[in-house]
């Protein structure tokens, strides 16, 4: 629990990044050197429709080794370190980041000291020895920063929360920065009802939200350092995955800065990136069409011919499943979407009438109304009134409302298989739909609604282009191949015998 940690913990202040130069042990946690639990809470703002802040009881405040200022935990369950290396542990013992106080910084606090609630032992985490040398390094090269004041962070800044993991020499490129999320300012008579002594803020205290960080940094107005170009990469994935939206806790007057001013304020800070600076990040991607779909794709809803779609992989409780697991028998290992395409020719109109998850009136206005929903402007007067689709059937108004919630057909662009929805796409390929309402990710402009092709055709292309390629493979092309390729998809006992030609 937040409020049962102490000083000696290591504490995870940051998760695990997307790292091109492996993430060490260690990294993400530092070393807890003072904790105060605030019990009385007025400076939260009353009236406050925020979850976290209604319910919060107490408060735990940490100070950390590295770290540019305290933090207020979310309440709840933290994560710490079992085993510590034991250099670093002695190293940071001994070189404290802040300056021994007697007395709690923010109002209505104690400091939280004695024996650990949760250990037998003081002594806080196990001491493990260090795997590798610990001889002085050359250090490994490290990203660009810049420093500016605490005030001017913004969003989508890259900050330093943690400037050291001993020993220094061995920290990665662009370690102990994270991702801001949220910044909040408080001032004036503000300070006062937060910090027992407000000339700590030196004017002015920086909230922030940071990805990976369970809780706000509180920051003075002090310089705090910034990545000048983080790696495109990580920036998008921390981006699409974001760790918490807006504040843990809402705090009586707080103030959003103004965008604008910031960025102008950041242009006239921020240099020029070194010339190699994105050569220090090695793509995480051997292609580059799944590079673009990472930095420029949007996951949302769009159409997507059933033709570029994969058939399934495994269809969970569906009536015909023996016979799909008898037909995938009879195929080399990890070819099951081809034998549930097979699987799909051999079945007719009683056959999927049989199966629930094809028990719509009315696919294609199901469909269409899918994508006319995707297609308006989000939250918008339009979009409410598609999402009543007063004119489909209670049953097909369902199956519409699953597939723009959490039942989408999910599958992002150029995946084997699908994330969600096997069974709703085998519905409407029966139902004769051509073009689905798919969720994912993708590249806006690009048009996955061509080619198009009749789903029983194209199941059969996929079994037959399947067969044939795997005899031309043993005998080489030809009419042979293309013979046997006939027989063995239309006799599929014979298929056990393939392996043996060619030897």
């Amino acid at each position: 629990m937040s409020t049962a940690l102490r000083p000696g913990d290591y504490l995870q202040i940051a998760s695990e990044r997307m790292a091109v130069d492996g993430v060490p042990d260690g990294e993400g946690f530092a070393r807890i050197e003072r904790v105060e639990v605030i019990s009385d809470i007025g400076f939260l703002a009353r009236g406050s429709t925020h979850m976290r802040t209604r319910v919060a009881r107490e408060i735990a405040v940490v100070f950390c080794h590295g770290m540019p200022g305290p933090v207020m935990l979310r309440g709840g369950d933290q994560w710490t370190l079992d085993e510590v290396d034991g250099d670093r542990a002695r190293w940071d013992a001994a070189r404290p980041w802040w300056p021994g106080e007697h007395e709690p910084l923010f109002t209505g606090s104690r400091l939280a000291a004695g024996p650990h609630p949760f250990r037998s032992t003081v002594e806080g985490p196990g001491l493990v020895k260090r795997a590798a040398s610990c001889e002085p390094r050359p250090p490994r090269q490290r990203a660009a920063v810049f420093d500016k004041p605490a005030h001017t962070v913004m969003v989508g800044d890259y900050l330093q929360i943690h400037a050291l993991r001993h020993p220094k020499w061995d920290m990665r490129i662009d370690e102990g920065f994270h991702r801001v999320e949220w910044i909040g300012h408080l001032t004036g008579e503000a300070l006062a009802g937060v910090l027992n002594d407000p000339a700590w803020a030196r004017g002015r205290l920086t909230l922030a939200s940071v990805h990976g960080l369970s809780g706000i940094l509180v920051l003075p107005e002090i310089p705090v350092s910034v990545l000048v170009q983080p790696n495109s990469e990580r920036r998008r994935s921390d981006e699409d995955e974001a760790w918490h939206e807006g504040p843990f806790y809402e705090l009586a007057g707080a103030t959003e800065p103004d965008v604008a001013e910031q960025q102008r304020a950041d242009a006239g800070l921020r240099p020029e990136p070194p010339g190699s600076e994105a050569e220090l990040y090695p793509s995480r991607f051997t292609s580059p069409a799944q590079r673009a779909l990472h930095l420029d794709g949007v996951t949302r809803i769009r159409p997507v011919a059933a033709s570029q779609l994969p058939w399934p992989h495994g269809l969970f409780k569906c009536p015909f499943g023996e016979r799909a697991k008898n037909l995938a028998a009879t195929y080399p290992e990890g070819h099951s979407k081809t034998a549930h395409a097979e699987l799909f020719t051999q079945l007719g109109e009683q056959d999927f009438a049989a199966c629930p998850y094809h028990q719509a009136d009315d696919w294609r206005g199901i469909t269409d109304a899918v994508l006319a929903f995707a297609r308006a402007e989000r939250d918008s007067d339009e979009q409410d009134r598609l999402y009543d689709a007063a004119h489909l059937s209670d049953r097909d108004r369902a199956w519409f409302r699953s597939l723009i919630g959490g039942g989408h057909i999910w599958w992002d662009t150029g995946q084997r298989n699908l994330t969600n929805g096997q069974h709703r796409l085998c519905a409407l390929r029966a139902a004769g739909v051509e073009v689905i309402p798919v969720y994912g990710r993708h590249l806006p402009d690009h048009d996955e609604t061509r080619p198009s092709q009749e789903a029983h055709a194209h199941a059969r292309r996929t079994v037959g282009d399947f067969w044939y390629t795997r005899t031309a493979a043993a005998l080489g092309p030809g009419a042979l191949s293309t013979l046997l390729a006939r027989l063995f998809i239309r006799y599929p006992r014979l298929r056990a015998l393939l392996p043996k030609i060619g030897g």
